[in-house]
């Protein structure tokens, strides 16, 4: 598992508001060398061609902001540089204070006009401290910058009026400031939960693939274990019928000859589970290509019948089929009498001794219906959809004691196979009902 998928939502989160707060700052840092070096070639132009030697004065102030803003850009990439976001606005209003303070000492009547450019340089100066997405530094920021501000307008004689402006001014700059930090922590917020969900989104994807690989793997398993089972299986199954015929033939006791039948029995049973297991497998995958063919309802019912009746006659279960002789259907040979076998089998299981099976077929509405009613326990309303599900049996003791959930998981995928659909439904006169409704598609045949 990859260490983005070990952490937590939060944490990602948080590492990602960090990261964003940081590339923020990372943008301040990158104007403010990118202004020290105008500075310094601007400072370095006017003092070689103006003939103002004052201008050699602001070269050392320039000359350590750019070195400073160098230093600073290149702890851009550093998690240092959000710990001391305080220092690049520090340095920001003492460098501008003290060139500003000796360009006025040095432009005599121009003072004015070089205090007045300063309230630009101050809010400059308190909008880059914005980028840090500190409200307080912010403030702070304004709070120092019409301090220096009032300070320089003093130094040039100005009245107080345009020192209250100035000071409005960059007021007004600072609440700008505070409200755009307010929107721009709400948006990284945001830009960082997105980012977590996405993370979690990825690491669900990925853990999604591997369960789908190993579910993949497990079936390639086991089908590979089922398909070679058969063959000794089926073996298996000719000895047992070989030492039937031999039994009976040598009149053996009636012990042996159940005890023979039993085996028999039991191994057909398992063949079955086999030949289900794959076919279940092919059928979830779209691998089974259906020989669909008119068949003869009252034919497919009456073969169920006759598949179960030895051991309906064990526990003195009646089963009876009610189907018209002109009513006809679309379905595989092969696959759908096997439904209805699992259905047979799953009423005998479950009805008690002397109970009765009732084979429905009914055309109306455009549609079959098959139905296979017993007198056992009522399914609960809470299991109806869920035993169709596979490795899904009923919360019940009795529902449990049987089976191995795919019995009826095989129903439903034969049933949709076919177009249909199977259910457990109310039927009156009847405990238990399940009902398989399947498109009318085929005329009877001539």
């Amino acid at each position: 598992m990859t260490s983005t998928a070990a952490s937590s939502a939060p944490e990602i989160a948080a590492r990602t508001a960090e990261s964003e707060r940081l590339r923020l700052i990372s943008l301040g840092v990158g104007f403010r060398l990118l202004a020290a070096s105008v500075f310094l070639v601007l400072s370095l132009l006017c003092w070689g061609f103006s003939g103002h030697f004052n201008w050699r004065e602001q070269l050392p102030a320039v000359l350590v902001y750019a070195l400073a803003a160098a230093i600073l850009f290149a702890l851009r990439h550093r998690r240092l540089l959000a710990r001391i976001a305080l220092v690049p606005v520090a340095l920001d209003l003492a460098v501008a204070y003290f060139a500003l303070r000796a360009t006025i000492a040095s432009y005599g009547e121009g003072g004015p006009v070089v205090a007045g450019l300063g309230l630009g340089v101050f809010v400059l100066i308190v909008a880059l401290g914005g980028l840090s997405l500190h409200r307080r530094l912010v403030i702070v920021a304004t709070i120092i910058a019409m301090a220096e501000e009032t300070l320089l307008l003093q130094q040039a004689g100005v009245s107080p009026w345009y020192m209250l402006l100035a000071c409005c001014v960059l007021g007004l700059a600072g609440g700008v400031g505070v409200i755009i930090v307010g929107r721009t922590s709400r948006l990284v917020h945001e830009t960082a939960e997105m980012e977590a969900a996405r993370h979690q989104l990825a690491d669900t994807r990925a853990q999604y693939e591997q369960l789908a690989r190993l579910q993949r793997d497990k079936d390639s398993l086991v089908q590979l274990i089922v398909h070679d089972m058969r063959g000794p299986l089926s073996a298996a199954i000719l000895s047992l019928e070989f030492l039937s015929r031999e039994l009976k033939r040598q009149q053996a006791g009636r012990d042996m000859l159940e005890a023979s039948d039993d085996a028999l029995t039991s191994s057909t049973n398992v063949a079955n589970m086999i030949t289900q297991i794959l076919d279940t497998n092919k059928l979830e995958e779209g691998r089974i290509t259906l020989n669909l063919v008119p068949v003869s309802a009252r034919e497919m019912l009456e073969f169920a019948r006759q598949q179960a009746l030895s051991r309906a006659q064990g526990k003195s279960i009646k089963i009876e089929v009610d189907a018209p002789d002109d009513l006809f259907m679309v379905a595989d040979r092969r696959l759908f009498p096997r439904l209805l076998d699992n259905l047979v089998s799953n009423a005998l299981r479950y009805t008690s001794t002397g109970g009765r099976i009732l084979l429905v077929a009914t055309g109306s509405g455009g549609e079959i219906v098959l139905s296979v009613h017993n007198t056992g326990e009522p399914v609960p309303v809470p299991d109806r959809e869920r035993i169709f599900a596979k490795f899904q049996q009923g919360q019940t003791e009795a529902l449990r004691m049987f089976g191995w959930g795919l019995g009826l998981y095989f129903c439903r995928l034969v049933a949709e196979a076919h177009s249909g659909r199977i259910a457990v439904e109310d039927v009156v006169g009847w405990p238990t009902s399940f009902v398989i409704r399947l498109p009318a598609q085929a005329p009877a045949p001539n």
